[in-house]
């Protein structure tokens, strides 16, 4: 959830109380899309809405977070997204790192299914991926500093 423009790179002052906290009009510089930091954020929204849209698992309720390796020491979390399997869809699980420092961390976490796993972020610019030899197995992710990872089962 993003607050007063930032999902468009705007950078308002957003006073601590008064009536200037909700009654200034605050207009959205369209030209930001464009720059060197909003086309960078356009590009990930739009592969955000094109991973909400085809994956199952990010629409679907089930979901766990791994709060014993989170936060331990970083400042990274880490949860799966699964979508059971259905007449018309596999199963799926989704594994997700955020990472809220300002430099790179790294997790280890146990994935849920053996199988590669597939970086879907920044798919579009690079492939990463991760093998995973059994069920359950534990493996280390390196997340960028104040960014994140989206892993995708089957890949």
């Amino acid at each position: 959830m993003l607050w007063q423009g930032q999902e468009f790179a705007d950078n308002y002052h957003l006073p601590d109380s008064g009536s200037a906290r909700v009654g200034l009009r605050r207009d959205t510089h369209w030209e930001f899309f464009y720059d060197k930091f909003g086309s960078p954020l356009v590009r990930l929204y739009r592969r955000l809405g094109q991973l909400r849209r085809t994956c199952s698992a990010l629409r679907s309720r089930d979901s766990y977070f791994y709060y014993l390796q989170s936060l331990q020491g970083t400042a990274v979390i880490a949860y799966h997204r699964h979508a059971a399997a259905t007449a018309t869809t596999p199963e799926q699980f989704l594994m997700i790192f955020l990472n809220f420092a300002d430099s790179a961390e790294t997790v280890t976490v146990p994935f849920p299914k053996a199988g590669t796993w597939k970086e879907m972020i920044d798919a579009d610019l690079r492939v990463q991926t991760l093998a995973v030899p059994a069920d359950g197995a534990n493996k280390s992710v390196v997340v960028p500093s104040n960014y994140g990872c989206a892993f995708l089962w089957p890949s």
